[in-house]
């Protein structure tokens, strides 16, 4: 059996590595390929300009590839990362923003593509799906997001945005810390990079007051919140009330001083609570002295709270029984 064909068959789709398939006129060159870097980028320019984002992308792209060292590679990478951002490609737009800037650092606006960079980073922070392929949303990663900041800042670590991106490096990590299903160890470990990246704001940033102090108060949340997955650790808790003392030493006039007061005093009261069990444990072990000063501590930590009534109420109980074992010779413990 044999079949037969039509005389004239499609326009022929061609394959090309990188490049993906195309459909080119017959007597070749292809509707958006030229033969100059000039010409192939006013195709990329025109088809971007018509919103054509497929052809802007590809021309532009071919641009950059076949004549990177002309005059005309760096506007055509600057149009080969916006096609991919119109697109919804962010994540490849990025790192072509990224080329951008490492390729051609002089024949860029380098404050406009860190900016783009930045509302791209914002954008998966605030809640944006990672996509397989370019194509399918799928997941979220804010491990991910932290290295699109982190290189942001490496890359122009004293831009108008870095210190802002610094800043949403430690707010990806605490993210990070109130995912679901990670282990205690893998919590406190992100919150502990979380201070270190707030900490890197207030240090590096030291002379923007503003967003030194916004670093610096972040860091003390984000001890505070290590500090409640952390019952027994008054360690972080005293760092964490540290911090606060010193943004409220270092920017006095801040807005935000009244509230660092409060969480101060909120987390003193935290830790009266644990000195008052540490108290309790050792008055029922028979340690008497060191149950004392335990007693002590609450009361100081929290006046005028139901836990320093009790350790009021426990000194007061404890002192003739100290007073006995000191005159008998016995040396309270």
């Amino acid at each position: 059996m044999f079949f037969s064909w039509p005389n004239h068959s499609p326009a022929p789709i061609y394959y090309r590595p990188g490049e993906g398939w195309s459909y080119e006129r017959i007597g070749g060159g292809g509707s958006w390929r030229r033969t100059t870097a000039k010409d192939q980028l006013a195709v990329a320019k025109e088809a971007f300009a018509a919103e054509d984002w497929k052809t802007a992308f590809k021309a532009s792209r071919r641009t950059v590839a076949d004549w990177p060292l002309s005059d005309h590679a760096p506007e055509a990478q600057l149009l080969l990362a916006q096609a991919l951002e119109k697109r919804g490609d962010d994540e490849r737009a990025f790192s072509e923003y990224q080329n951008l800037l490492r390729l051609y650092p002089q024949n860029v606006d380098f404050e406009e593509v860190q900016a783009r960079q930045f509302d791209i980073a914002t954008r998966f922070l605030g809640g944006q799906r990672y996509k397989l392929w370019g194509r399918i949303p799928l997941y979220r990663s804010m491990s991910k997001t932290t290295a699109m900041f982190q290189n942001i800042v490496n890359i122009g670590p004293f831009s108008s945005v870095a210190p802002k991106a610094q800043m949403n490096i430690g707010q990806a990590w605490v993210k990070k810390a109130r995912g679901f299903q990670i282990s205690q160890n893998e919590r406190h470990k992100n919150y502990r990079h979380a201070v270190e990246a707030f900490s890197k704001v207030a240090d590096k940033y030291h002379d923007r007051p503003g967003i030194a102090a916004e670093g610096l108060f972040a860091a003390a949340a984000a001890y505070q919140q290590q500090s409640l997955d952390a019952e027994y650790d008054q360690g972080v808790t005293r760092k964490a009330i540290d911090s606060y003392s010193d943004f409220i030493a270092l920017y006095p006039d801040d807005e935000k001083v009244a509230a660092a007061r409060e969480q101060i005093k909120a987390m003193e009261v935290e830790q009266a609570r644990g000195s008052l069990k540490i108290a309790r444990y050792y008055e029922k072990k028979g340690k008497l002295a060191g149950a004392n000063v335990y007693y002590n501590e609450v009361k100081d930590l929290a006046p005028g709270t139901d836990y320093a009534e009790v350790a009021l109420q426990k000194i007061a109980e404890l002192q003739p029984k100290l007073d006995s074992l000191r005159q008998s010779g016995t040396v309270p413990q």
